[in-house]
């Protein structure tokens, strides 16, 4: 029993003794100062002070690649790099993302550390694509700790890809003018028209979603909650006609299903008062690989109703 009892004493011991301080964290810190010239220069274009505040022997590369070989660049590549965000994007910022803030570590075994926490934002000054990733660093300091040596980064590839891929030209599924598809989102009118309420739905998965651009207090509809405000409508007005604006498109999209963009004018008159109102309509319906519809966006003025 007095065994065990050491056993357990021994315990925290054993615990406090595997800490170890390796050195000071600081908020606020000279060399935080440098490297917030560092990135102002970085992303403003200014070489000349990039050059002046970095040292000998100086690397810089990304932490997100992967690639064996990868050996990252120098001060040549920091400043084409630098000259080659300014060529290609404007409105550049580079600031604490949220709460986060910087820390200087001044370790007893590395040297002095900076590490961010940021998020780059800036504008492709050629097509408006904006890019937002977050934007994490360390820079390690010579032994006198006024020149930056190292300069590590990480942020998010996919951002840069998405921003790759708006500099060209890329197919993304058909377009048809007339198709299937678009022969039900007729029906759907035509079954309005009609005051066949029950038939107007019937290509509606029962799990669809209905995002009516009037909605204030909820983002969507229940197929339900729709069929129920339809009736309402009709209650109130009576259908003088429903014409198609032009013609609809059916995009069949690469991947999963396709989208009917239909534009109509709807002619009512209103059951109290006979006064005739229009109300220009647009329709969105999202098909499923079945040809069931599971999701409608609609806009209209419901103001015109009142």
């Amino acid at each position: 029993m007095k065994k065990l009892f050491l056993i357990f004493v021994s315990l925290p011991l054993i615990s406090f003794s595997q800490k170890n301080n390796n050195g000071k964290v600081y908020d606020k810190h000279p060399a935080i100062d440098i490297v917030n010239q560092f990135t102002e220069a970085w992303i403003s274009g200014d070489t000349e002070t990039l050059k002046e505040i970095t040292g000998e022997g100086f690397k810089m590369g990304s932490s997100m690649n992967n690639s064996p070989s990868y050996k990252g660049g120098d001060i040549n590549n920091l400043i084409g790099q630098s000259t080659w965000i300014n060529k290609n994007f404007i409105n550049i910022s580079l600031k604490d993302k949220g709460q986060a803030y910087s820390d200087a570590i001044e370790y007893k075994r590395s040297g002095l550390f900076v590490q961010t926490f940021q998020e780059f934002i800036a504008w492709d000054k050629n097509n408006g694509f904006k890019l937002r990733t977050p934007f994490n660093a360390t820079f390690v300091f010579d032994k006198k700790g006024d020149k930056i040596i190292r300069f590590w980064w990480s942020d998010n590839q996919a951002a840069w890809q998405k921003w790759n891929l708006s500099r060209q030209t890329i197919t993304n599924g058909t377009i048809y003018k007339d198709h299937p598809n678009l022969g039900k989102v007729r029906l759907v009118y035509y079954n309005v028209e009609q005051g066949n309420i029950d038939a107007t739905f019937e290509n509606f998965n029962k799990n669809a979603r209905i995002y009516d651009s009037n909605l204030i207090d909820k983002e969507f509809n229940s197929l339900e909650d729709h069929i129920e405000n339809v009736k309402n409508i009709f209650s109130l007005f009576e259908v003088i006609s429903l014409d198609e604006v032009g013609y609809p498109d059916y995009m069949d999209y690469e991947g999963d299903g396709g989208v009917a963009y239909i534009w109509m004018q709807f002619t009512l008159k209103n059951k109290s008062t006979n006064k005739i109102v229009k109300m220009p309509v647009h329709s969105q319906m999202w098909f499923d690989n079945e040809g069931m519809i599971v999701r409608e966006d609609v806009y209209y003025n419901a103001n015109i109703l009142n």
